[in-house]
């Protein structure tokens, strides 16, 4: 941890936080810096589009993906929707 993910204790509470750089962690990808698969860069992508609003080409990305990949995708956007438990994962 410490290259794009800090995790400290909340101030109020005591509570653990972790805070991630998504637009490091996306331009490090893309620059070969933090290596991964396709795939895997497609739903570090995603993830870092959902989390912090950076930009991803959906189609590009859900092309490179596997059925289950894509329904753990599903489960993020649900999630993130407000639709926590919305269901099992597709396999």
């Amino acid at each position: 941890m410490g290259r794009f993910v800090w995790v400290g204790r909340a101030l109020v509470g005591g509570g653990l936080l972790a805070v991630v750089d998504w637009p490091a962690a996306v331009k490090a990808v893309g620059a070969g810096g933090l290596p991964c698969s396709r795939s895997e860069g497609c739903v570090l992508r995603i993830g870092a589009s959902i989390a912090g609003g950076v930009p991803v080409d959906l189609g590009e990305c859900l092309s490179t993906l596997d059925k289950y990949n894509v329904g753990l995708v599903v489960e993020a956007v649900l999630h993130a929707n407000g639709g926590r438990g919305a269901g099992e994962v597709t396999r």
